[in-house]
């Protein structure tokens, strides 16, 4: 699949790209700054990728980076959502710009794009409700605005999944094609966490009982940058994903 990669240079962006590679998907890096890029990959690697200089703002130089380069797949790993409730972050302008793009440019090309977002787990639901656990634990608050503009989508236009990690930290500094990450592929589930432990007993205790579980459960739920980058450019292979449509909550089996 050809992949426009929105965000390139960030965390979760760069071992995008090895992921991305090492899955024999074809990359467009979408970057504000391509020597960076450059600095940070090594040069066989940097020589296949395509680069497209531009910001995450402008949403008629990302659309016309996927139809130029016929891309019909899209991930925006660009953004980082503000932690307090209180504060703001370039990331809702991002998420709008890019899905905009990506409505424009399927229009144009007269197919819907398959995209990945990156959300948080707040806007995963607590089992067996369907309150949002950012409800409990108020923090990355900017990720619901962002699920509410996807839910709002007319139907068909966008193959859009959004990626809901908790806490990602990275298995190594270096960057490497193929990958050779030693952990193991992650479980996934729609709208809510996977293997989530509840406590009947703390649940019902009035106000806080569901906030204590809810943060019990935030601990479990670490992944590495590499796990999450893997999940993503193994879903691009298959040609009728599960995850269209939905949030997707992940957890390391070895948690």
């Amino acid at each position: 699949m050809k992949v426009l990669l929105v965000g390139a240079t960030g965390n979760v962006g760069i071992r995008l790209v090895a992921s991305l590679l090492t899955h024999n998907h074809t990359v467009v890096a979408f970057v504000r700054s391509a020597s960076k890029l450059e600095s940070m990959l090594s040069t066989d690697v940097y020589k296949r990728l395509t680069v497209v200089g531009g910001n995450a703002t402008d949403t008629q130089s990302i659309k016309r980076a996927i139809l130029d380069n016929n891309c019909n797949a899209v991930i925006n790993s660009a953004g980082v959502a503000a932690v307090a409730p209180w504060g703001k972050s370039e990331l809702p302008a991002i998420f709008r710009t890019v899905l905009d793009a990506v409505q424009q440019a399927g229009s144009e090309k007269g197919t819907p794009l398959r995209v990945w977002f990156m959300g948080g787990t707040g806007v995963l639901c607590f089992p067996g409700t369907q309150t949002m656990l950012s409800n409990y634990i108020p923090i990355f608050l900017e990720h619901r605005a962002n699920f509410k503009l996807l839910e709002a989508l007319p139907a068909n236009s966008v193959n859009w999944s959004m990626l809901c990690p908790s806490n990602m930290v990275p298995e190594s500094a270096d960057i490497v094609v193929p990958t050779n990450s030693t952990s193991p592929r992650l479980i996934a589930k729609a709208t809510t966490p996977p293997n989530w432990k509840d406590s009947w007993l703390l649940q019902y205790i009035p106000f806080f009982g569901r906030v204590i579980v809810a943060g019990m459960n935030a601990s479990r739920l670490q992944t590495t940058l590499e796990q999450n980058a893997d999940l993503i450019a193994e879903d691009l292979e298959m040609e009728d994903s599960q995850w269209v449509g939905k949030r997707v909550g992940v957890i390391d089996p070895s948690k």
